[in-house]
């Protein structure tokens, strides 16, 4: 089993890892670092480079769970690291459950009701149907965990 910490880039420093990093440190589990990089960006990214395909989609999601992950612990020891491209909430539960991971941590932004119904939650779809425990951590570095 395993423990995804699932980042998503906006942050050298992620308190995503940290928290990842110490549960999986507490459970004596792997630790992997997912991005995934949505749809509208790869489609972006294809138009402004001719031969941009999936395979170097993928690395630059992976590159960059890499970079995030040594910004935040300073190294990378023996954490893994996984770039996808697809639809962002879907892909992290298809990994999870693929992995059998054993907990999910996800960041987590304080948005308004209609701002929430308006655009969605990358973090609302992973809280309401992940199979598994699930750790959100706020942007303001409030942890809560929601499991079955």
């Amino acid at each position: 089993m395993t423990v995804i910490a699932a980042v998503n880039g906006e942050y050298d420093e992620d308190p995503v890892v940290r928290t990842g990093f110490d549960l999986a440190k507490a459970y004596g589990e792997p630790l992997l670092v997912l991005h995934v990089m949505s749809n509208d960006e790869f489609a972006d990214r294809q138009d402004s480079t001719p031969d941009y395909y999936l395979e170097n989609a993928e690395e630059t999601a992976r590159s960059l769970a890499r970079r995030v992950t040594r910004g935040t612990l300073g190294g990378i020891g023996d954490t893994r690291f996984r770039g996808e491209v697809g639809p962002v909430a879907e892909t992290i539960l298809d990994v999870a459950h693929e992995l059998d991971a054993d907990y999910l941590v996800i960041g987590g932004r304080d948005r308004s009701p209609v701002g929430k119904a308006l655009f969605g939650s990358v973090a609302q779809t992973v809280l309401m149907d992940a199979e598994r425990p699930v750790v959100s951590v706020m942007e303001e570095g409030e942890v809560w965990e929601d499991g079955e």
